[in-house]
Parts: structure tokens; C-alpha cells; sequence
């Protein structure tokens, strides 16, 4: 059996494809399957999949999943995994070639395995914020777990439920929520691995005005989530910080509200933090977080 499987959905990726499957060839790990996702792709994506899975140097497998949205596919990816241990990425990012054969031979019983990720802005080069901590709380803050940073023992994802279909964007910042809520156990790695490319077309869109609704909606999903006061203030203070980027770009909040209560002191330094940010204030985040 091989021991780590790669899924990566992909939905009209096509003039993606060819860097991600350059990125996949140069893998140095053997014990590894690759499953590729096909989102209901009407472009040239699902054939390309095929043409590359029968020629690759490894085990890929082509699969299709028709309901829409990428945690749907991330989900079927999940579903269909025969290795211990599971890792999703998207297509429209670089793969670094030896983090499975760097990673995977300090595993021991983790459940999950975090380490920082590189992100390409703007012509910038830069490693992503990284704080490693077993709080929900400090994720909620901090947003140290994504995507591309999380490597899951599968039998652990499938009993927090996998990925959340109803919900479009942010879905890495609440499974990592959820699934610190589960207290698993993690190997935290202080080396960054891959490349996040962001772009307009990136999922999350290209700015926190874009798609408002649906992060509103993942916010309202971990209010549902958390319980302690911690974590209660601490996402009172993400909605404030995040509305203060909003008005920063211009955009109204005026329709969107908390959902979560806290007392005044906090309901204080949340209108600080707001308009700090509105300024332009930085790393407003690492303030909330020493209050937290």
C-alpha cells in the first residue's frame, strides 16, 4: 500500500496544468498516489488529467466528482484514499519536489502534521505567518493551518467529517479550527515548503470585499463551532480586524454583524483593532492574539 495520497481538485484548470504536472513528475517520494479531481470541468482539464496520469512517474489516479465546489471534490478525494496518511493541494500552486521524503520519516502517532508555506504576491516572495500552537484560538487569529500546510492522518480527517461542503471560501481556516477543537496530535515543522501563487482567479478572490458573503458564512460556521471564551473572543476580534480591511478597501460591513458575545473590554479593543485596520494599521492579528 502506498503510504501518502495527494489530492488536488480541479475544476477548467487547463492552462494550469502544466506547471502542476511538472511540479508532480519531480516528486521524490515512492510510497506515494496521486488523485486528481475533476470538478465538472467544460474545458480541456479532465482529458489533460487523463493524458498525464497515463504517463506519470507515479500512481495517479483520475476520478470525477460532479457536485460543485471544492471541498465536494477534496471530500470524494478523501473518500477514495487507501493510504494512512492524506494531502490536498490546488492546482495553480508549486509543489516542493522533497517535502513527503523530508516529512515523512519523523512521523511517529501525529494525527496531523503543520508546517509554514511561501506565498508569491505581487511579484513578492515571502513565508507565510507561522505559529505553531494547539489553540483554537490562536488559529482562529492567526490562520497558521491552510491548505497546502496540513498533512492529515486519514482515518483522523474522516472522523471530524472532512472538509465542509457548504462552505466556498475559508474552508482551510475552519477545518483547522475544527480540528484543533478534536485535539490531535501534531508534529509542528518550522521549514517552509511550496509555493502559493495568488492571483484574481485564486478561490478566495482578490480582495476581502470579494466574495463577502461567503466568508461571513464560514464565520457563522465556527461561531456555531466554538464554545470556549477564548475562542469566542477571538473570533470577535478576527470579524473586527476584518471589517476593518473592508472599509480600508472601501466596502460596507453595515449588513453583516457578530456572532458571538463578549464583554466590553473586548467589544473595545474591537473597535480599536477596526479602525487600526482601517488605517492600515499591521499585523493587527498579534494584538488580538496577546489579548486572547
Amino acid at each position: 500500500m502506498k503510504n501518502v495520497t495527494i489530492v488536488i481538485p480541479i475544476r477548467n484548470r487547463a492552462a494550469f496544468l502544466p506547471q502542476l504536472f511538472a511540479t508532480l513528475a519531480d516528486v521524490t517520494y515512492e510510497e506515494l498516489e496521486i488523485l486528481l479531481v475533476d470538478n465538472g470541468s467544460t474545458d480541456s482539464s479532465l482529458g489533460r488529467c487523463r493524458s498525464f496520469a497515463e504517463d506519470a512517474p507515479m500512481v495517479v489516479t483520475v476520478i470525477e466528482e460532479p457536485t460543485p465546489g471544492a471541498n465536494a471534490a477534496r471530500n470524494r478525494g478523501l473518500a477514495a484514499c487507501r493510504t494512512d496518511w492524506v494531502y490536498f493541494f490546488d492546482s495553480d500552486d508549486e509543489l516542493t519536489s522533497t517535502f513527503l521524503e523530508e516529512i515523512m520519516p519523523l512521523v511517529t502517532d501525529e494525527d496531523m502534521i503543520a508546517f509554514p508555506t511561501r506565498m508569491e504576491k505581487g511579484g513578492h516572495t515571502f513565508t507565510r505567518a507561522f505559529r505553531p500552537s494547539p489553540s483554537p484560538a490562536s488559529q482562529i487569529l492567526s490562520s497558521t493551518l491552510n491548505t497546502q500546510g496540513m498533512l492529515f492522518r486519514t482515518a483522523f480527517l474522516r472522523q471530524i467529517g472532512g472538509w465542509d461542503t457548504r462552505l466556498d471560501v475559508w474552508q482551510d481556516w475552519e477545518l483547522g479550527i475544527r480540528a484543533l477543537l478534536h485535539r490531535p496530535r501534531i508534529l509542528w515543522l518550522r521549514q517552509p515548503f511550496h509555493l502559493i501563487h495568488v492571483h484574481p482567479d485564486s478561490i478566495t478572490g482578490p480582495s476581502m470585499s470579494a466574495r463577502l458573503a461567503e466568508r461571513q458564512a464560514t464565520l457563522d460556521c465556527v461561531a456555531g463551532e466554538i464554545e470556549a471564551p477564548a475562542d469566542c473572543r477571538a473570533l470577535f476580534l478576527r470579524q473586527a480586524i476584518l471589517f476593518g480591511m473592508l472599509r480600508r478597501e472601501g466596502a460596507s460591513s453595515s449588513a453583516y454583524s457578530y456572532r458571538v458575545r463578549v464583554g466590553l473590554w473586548y467589544r473595545f479593543l474591537a473597535f480599536l483593532l477596526r479602525h487600526y485596520t482601517a488605517l492600515g494599521g499591521r499585523g493587527a492579528w498579534r494584538i488580538a492574539l496577546f489579548f486572547c
